[in-house]
């Protein structure tokens, strides 16, 4: 789920505060507990300004600088952290760096794979003939199943009636 920065900042508020933050609906109330303390963190270390969705997305000298850190001991939170972003994601990019080094982090793509394109129509065949085409297959397609149901019908008559 994707809260916005006003929700964020009020639950850090509250919080901090020492009154009770409510879970929004449909969420677990642990995991939110844990979001929010992650919230809390990064607000401490980086402001609002670590809390906003637009980050830009970091270079491969950055990418390769959190490696660094990770690799002298330093925790991947905290790491995460210094640069506004989530355990997991630093956990992905040093794993990539172990298995692929540098070039693994050059070489990721971000966002959604594409989904897979319809298959587009003959465009030089016209409107009219397409549908003729389609015509005709659900011609063939309609023959198919009436010969397959007189079949089955067929075989139903041959069996003998099954006792009771």
């Amino acid at each position: 789920m994707r809260y916005s920065l006003k929700f964020k900042l009020d639950c850090i508020r509250k919080k901090k505060e020492g009154k009770f933050v409510e879970t929004p609906t449909g969420v677990k109330r642990k995991s939110f507990t844990t979001k929010l303390g992650t919230w809390i963190r990064i607000y401490d270390k980086l402001g609002v300004k670590g809390l906003k969705h637009d980050k830009m997305p970091l270079t491969v000298l950055e990418k390769i600088e959190i490696v660094k850190r990770i690799e002298l001991g330093e925790s991947v939170t905290e790491v995460g952290l210094s640069f506004g972003r989530g355990s997991s994601l630093v956990s992905k990019w040093y794993k990539i760096y172990r298995q692929k080094g540098i070039d693994g982090l050059k070489s990721l793509k971000r966002g959604r794979k594409k989904k897979m394109k319809k298959p587009s129509k003959d465009k030089n065949k016209s409107e009219l003939e397409q549908l003729r085409e389609e015509n005709e297959y659900l011609r063939a397609e309609n023959e198919y199943l009436k010969k397959l149901r007189a079949l089955i019908q067929e075989e139903e008559k041959d069996q003998p009636p099954s006792k009771k």
